[in-house]
């Protein structure tokens, strides 16, 4: 009993501190009342002491309501009953406070017994109206309001608890969602370190077996090129498995790195990679200044577009034709221009081909309210992405 009259007050004071659009009304209404009854208590003064108490009892309840409607919507009614077995013909009428309890009743009401509360007052009311001989047209419709009130609470409740089951549903579904994507994210980074991982590890102590092995100074610059390159590529996988997994560490260490640097240094690597394949071209990056504040979402994209560029170009691009590729930034937005002649052949025609690789970034920089198009004439393909460095909501 303690613990619940406890936690009433708690809510109470809540509801005081936090009022809801429900409140709100009630607040608005319940002033209205309260100066209604004050004013008829004023005009119609009553004649027995006992009415006026009734009164003041029944304008303190409808004040209160807001805070504690159900006690203080029982504690209005029941002073209007009293008041209706008192024989004094003046005093306050009391109905707009009786109506606005009712109310309440039925808004707060958790059990089909707290119907006594509109039928008790149906009952005194008609009583009343019969003792004054009034006719029936007079209070039929009188009688009819007070259940109509408490319907009308009843029918508020319901509909709320109809959105709170809507909202706690969305809830759920969103709470479902994110388990899913999470055992998703766990699946992938399982698959990733038995598969990737191992195979990647396995291809680097081949590599450093056949380097021991050979003489060839050619061949074992070769392989320790391929071998970096595995490397690289095992490090980024395990930074995968991290993000994954929820580390946050990796994050904050690639919002630390010089996101310049980097491009530069990816840039470096891309035309050594074509270069080595026999490909003519080179990359050209306009940054003059270290841009700050880019989403991690999209320093990746920036960087995995560049890779995919590079590999697009040793795979379908002409040996025999040139590939350029322009990068420049002016501190709040990034460009992108690429170009390259398509080669008749591949250089790598069992390549397993996907097809998602520029279309899934395509959709990452367009939700970051970038520009992404592409376009193929005269045998050249051509590329050009303008992306804000800055986004202001970015959807990735």
């Amino acid at each position: 009993m303690h613990r619940s009259i406890t936690r009433y007050i708690r809510s109470s004071w809540s509801a005081f501190r936090h009022p809801t659009a429900t409140q709100r009304v009630l607040v608005a209404v319940s002033l209205v009342v309260a100066v209604m009854a004050v004013r008829e208590m004023v005009i119609y003064p009553p004649h027995y002491a006992v009415t006026a108490l009734l009164s003041v009892v029944q304008v303190i309840a409808v004040l209160l309501i807001p805070v504690m409607p159900y006690p203080m919507g029982c504690i209005g009614c029941l002073a209007m009953l009293i008041a209706m077995l008192i024989p004094d013909p003046s005093g306050a009428s009391m109905l707009l406070g009786t109506w606005e309890c009712l109310f309440c009743i039925g808004y707060r009401s958790k059990h089909i017994a707290n119907l006594v509360w509109p039928a008790a007052v149906i009952a005194i009311r008609l009583w009343f109206s019969l003792n004054l001989r009034l006719q029936p047209d007079a209070y039929l419709f009188l009688l009819a309001l007070f259940l109509l009130c408490y319907a009308g609470g009843s029918l508020l409740k319901q509909r709320q608890a109809i959105i709170r089951s809507e909202h706690d549903a969305l809830l759920r579904k969103q709470a479902e969602q994110r388990i899913a994507f999470e055992r998703r994210c766990t699946s992938a980074a399982s698959l990733i370190h038995d598969s990737v991982t191992n195979d990647l590890v396995y291809t680097i102590l081949t590599l450093d077996n056949l380097m021991s092995d050979t003489d060839n100074s050619v061949l074992r610059q070769m392989l320790g090129t391929v071998r970096d390159r595995s490397s690289q590529t095992l490090n980024q996988v395990r930074e995968a498995i991290r993000v994954l997994d929820g580390d946050e560490s990796a994050i904050a260490a690639e919002e630390d790195r010089n996101f310049t640097s980097t491009i530069r240094e990816q840039a470096r690597e891309g035309d050594r990679y074509l270069a080595s394949l026999g490909f003519s071209g080179a990359t050209h990056t306009d940054l003059a200044a270290e841009c700050t504040g880019i989403p991690v979402g999209l320093r990746r994209v920036i960087l995995g577009v560049m890779r995919e560029l590079y590999t697009n170009i040793a795979v379908h691009a002409s040996q025999q034709g040139t590939y350029d590729i322009r990068m420049s930034a002016d501190g709040s937005r990034r460009v992108i221009d690429a170009v390259n002649d398509v080669g008749a052949a591949t250089l790598l025609p069992d390549k397993p081909t996907s097809r998602h690789g520029l279309n899934h970034h395509r959709r990452i920089i367009e939700s970051y309210g970038g520009d992404f198009r592409t376009n193929r004439e005269d045998g050249a393909w051509m590329l050009h992405i303008d992306v804000p460095l800055k986004p202001p909501s970015p959807l990735v």
